[in-house]
């Protein structure tokens, strides 16, 4: 669909798109698109940007931030002040700015990552630590972010590279209710600190008289404990704490709960939206296969109508449903 109806025919160099599909509940991979044409080269359309593309996250990586503060004791009333703060790096001084470079004042934290305020989110990261945001990311999924990077405080708003499918691989573990489900990691792969499952494409293979070689048997793993699970589960998912900064509607809103985070790089390289409901989680990246800017392209105009478009679709014949709060939870 077009970004906008006045943006109808309008050329914003925006060349490729990748998407994932996963059900969270078994780790399996129901659709995966690397490209958005595998037979153009002018978009290079034989890499598969959703397994193998590093790309930088952007403000999609908040909620490993606000997840780690959540495990730290902070909640999403927590009070954060979104003014002009100068953080002092061992690089020098960082002083970040919102995207629409204005500043709100005391804000919670849920209302600070639904209107993905960029400074309340450097200081969520500066109280609860880089390298605990890292573990964080390692334990839901992220295969990337060497624990040896000096990634700053610029992490939380992306500053690392991630891939399509490992962000989606970690969303669905929030949105089942802090389960992970897939294959285990062969033992000569593994690494401390990391996913020891991986999500998966083949269910079965048979021979040629039909005898079955292999058929999936899903494992579980308990990543983050319901009760944290479900307060990313009612922060994603709450439309109007996010009406402010997104407008009311917007492509994160679906016909059911839907929890969701948008991603926008420097000089739109990058665009993303990730996201769920209890039987999916979906991802999407938009930009140019050779990392070269878009134009005016944001993850609310780029990749949100896909990931919309996509989720409407998978879940036009289930029934909607929400998440449960688990006891603990007030």
């Amino acid at each position: 669909p077009a970004l906008r109806p006045e943006d109808a025919g309008v050329d914003h160099h925006l060349g490729n798109t990748a998407v994932v599909v996963l059900q969270p509940g078994t780790g399996e991979i129901l659709a995966l698109l690397g490209s958005a044409d595998y037979w153009n080269d002018a978009i290079n359309g034989r890499f598969n940007v959703a397994a193998d593309g590093l790309r930088q996250p952007g403000s999609a990586f908040k909620p490993f931030t606000y997840l780690t503060a959540f495990a730290q004791g902070y909640t999403p009333a927590s009070m954060l002040l979104d003014v002009r703060t100068v953080f002092e790096t061992a690089s020098g001084p960082y002083v970040p700015e919102n995207y629409d470079r204005r500043f709100h004042g005391p804000v919670r934290m849920r209302v600070a990552l639904q209107r993905s305020y960029n400074i309340p989110a450097v200081q969520t990261l500066a109280l609860v630590g880089v390298d605990n945001v890292i573990r964080t990311a390692h334990r839901l999924g992220i295969n990337t972010l060497d624990a040896s990077g000096d990634y700053g405080l610029a992490l939380t708003l992306g500053g690392g590279e991630v891939t399509l499918l490992d962000m989606t691989y970690a969303f669905g573990v929030m949105a089942d209710n802090g389960k992970m489900a897939g294959a285990p990691v062969p033992e000569l792969l593994r690494r401390p600190g990391y996913r020891t499952l991986d999500p998966v494409m083949i269910l079965r293979v048979e021979d040629a008289s039909g005898k079955v070689l292999y058929e999936y048997q899903p494992q579980n793993q308990t990543i983050l404990s319901p009760q944290l699970a479900y307060l990313m589960q009612n922060v994603l998912s709450d439309e109007q704490a996010r009406w402010a900064a997104f407008g009311h509607p917007n492509p994160l809103e679906l016909d059911r709960p839907a929890a969701a985070k948008t991603g926008t790089t420097n000089n739109f390289r990058d665009n993303w939206t990730l996201g769920f409901t209890p039987q999916l989680a979906v991802g999407v990246w938009v930009g140019n296969t050779d990392s070269s800017p878009m134009e005016n392209v944001t993850g609310l105009t780029g990749a949100a109508p896909i990931w919309h478009a996509v989720m409407q679709y998978a879940l036009r014949d289930i029934p909607p449903t929400g998440w449960t709060p688990p006891p603990g939870v007030t």
